[in-house]
C-alpha cells in the first residue's frame, strides 16, 4: 500500500524535489527509487525500521553519497544533481551523533563553523550568542565539547546548524537518547523554525515526536516509500483499528500466559498493560472476557486506545512484508 498526501505543495514552492534516488551496497539495495517533494515550510519526517534507508537518503541529499543511475536532486527549483556540494550551504544538518570537534570549546566549533561558510567575526559572534542563548548553551560557551553531555552536545548541533541561517534543516534522529528537558526544549525550538518558514526534514523513531510535529510523514521499508500522508490521515485510514489493554489481577501460570500472548497476537508492555489490535471492539472484548473467565484468569483495568501512529506504521510494515513474502512465492 503507498499512499500520497502533498496538498501543502499546491500552496508553497517546493523546496526539496527528489527524483529516483537509488543506493547500492554491493548486491544491497539500500534505497530503490525514491521519490518525493517536501512544500518551503513543512516538517516532513521519514519513518522506518531499523535498515529501512533513512540515513542512506538523507546521505544522498547532501552529498555524502554520490547519485546513482538518473536519480534528480532539486532545491528552490535549482537543479543540484551534478554539484550537491555547491548547494550544502542550503542545508543545516544536525546528525544524530555530534560532529563537534571534541578538543574545541563550543565558542570555537561556531567560530570554525562559520569560517567554513565565510561569515565575518562580527556575525559569527552575534548569530553565536543568540542560537546560544536559545538552546540554553551561553553558560557553556567555554567549555569544551568533550565535558558536555549528549543533551548539551545535540544543542551546540543544532547551533551550528542554524548559525549560517540555512532555509532547510535535516535532522537525524535529533532527540534520541536525549533527556526529557533537551527534548522538549529541541521540539519547541523545531517548532518555532517552521514557524520562522524553514524547511524540515527529521528522520526519528519517535512515534508520538512525528505524530504532533510533522506535517506530513514518509514510512521507508526496505529502500521504497510504502506511504505519504499526514499522521492524521494516517490514522483516519485506519480508524477501525482500535487498541484494547488491560492488565491482570494476580499472578499468572506460565500456561496461563503463554494462551493469553497467543491469543489475538496480544503483546506485554513495560506498564504491565496486555495489548492487542481490534477491528470489532465489543466482540472482542466478549471473546477476552470469555477466554479469561474458563482460565480463571482475573482481567482489570480495561481500557480502549483510539489507533495511534506507531500501530499505523506497525501495521503498514507488517502489510508491506506480507506483499513482498507472497511476491518471493510466486
Amino acid at each position: 500500500m503507498k499512499t500520497t498526501q502533498n496538498q501543502n505543495l499546491n500552496a508553497h514552492p517546493v523546496a526539496i524535489n527528489v527524483l529516483n534516488l537509488v543506493k547500492r551496497f554491493g548486491d544491497l539495495i539500500a534505497v530503490d527509487d525514491v521519490s518525493f517533494k517536501i512544500a518551503q515550510g513543512e516538517i516532513v519526517g521519514i519513518l522506518g525500521p531499523n535498515g529501512a534507508g533513512k540515513t542512506t537518503i538523507i546521505r544522498l541529499l547532501t552529498g555524502v553519497f554520490q547519485l546513482e543511475n538518473n536519480a534528480k536532486i532539486g532545491i528552490f527549483g535549482k537543479d543540484i544533481t551534478k554539484n550537491p556540494s555547491k548547494y550544502k550551504k542550503h542545508f543545516g544538518i544536525v546528525p544524530e551523533i555530534s560532529n563537534a570537534f571534541s578538543d574545541y570549546s563550543v565558542w570555537q566549533n561556531l567560530k570554525f563553523s562559520g569560517r567554513i561558510y565565510g561569515i565575518s567575526k562580527g556575525k559569527v559572534e552575534k548569530r553565536s550568542k543568540i542560537l546560544l542563548t536559545q538552546f540554553n548553551l551561553i553558560e557553556k560557551m567555554y567549555s569544551k565539547t568533550k565535558t558536555l553531555s549528549k543533551g548539551l552536545k545535540q544543542r551546540l548541533n543544532f547551533c551550528l546548524a542554524l548559525l549560517h541561517e540555512p532555509p532547510i534543516l535535516i535532522l537525524d534522529e535529533p532527540t534520541s537518547g536525549l533527556d526529557p528537558i533537551s527534548v522538549k526544549l529541541m521540539r519547541t525550538q523545531i517548532l518555532k523554525l517552521k514557524r520562522e518558514g524553514k524547511t524540515i526534514l527529521i528522520t526519528t523513531h519517535d512515534m508520538q515526536e512525528a505524530q504532533n510535529m510533522c506535517d506530513r510523514i514518509l514510512i521507508i521499508n526496505r529502500g521504497k516509500i510504502i506511504a505519504d500522508e499526514s499522521p492524521n490521515t494516517l490514522r483516519e485510514q485506519f480508524k477501525s483499528t482500535s487498541t484494547i489493554l488491560f492488565k491482570i489481577g494476580g499472578d499468572l501460570s506460565a500456561e496461563q500466559e503463554n494462551a493469553l500472548l497467543n491469543m489475538f497476537n496480544i503483546i506485554k508492555e513495560k506498564n504491565d498493560y496486555y495489548v492487542f489490535s481490534s477491528y470489532d471492539t465489543l466482540k472482542d472484548i466478549s471473546k477476552l472476557h470469555t477466554f479469561s473467565k474458563e482460565r480463571n484468569i482475573k482481567i482489570s483495568d480495561l481500557k480502549v486506545r483510539e489507533t495511534s501512529l506507531e500501530e499505523v506504521f506497525i501495521h503498514l510494515i507488517k502489510e508491506d512484508l506480507f506483499v513482498i513474502k507472497e511476491d518471493e512465492e510466486k
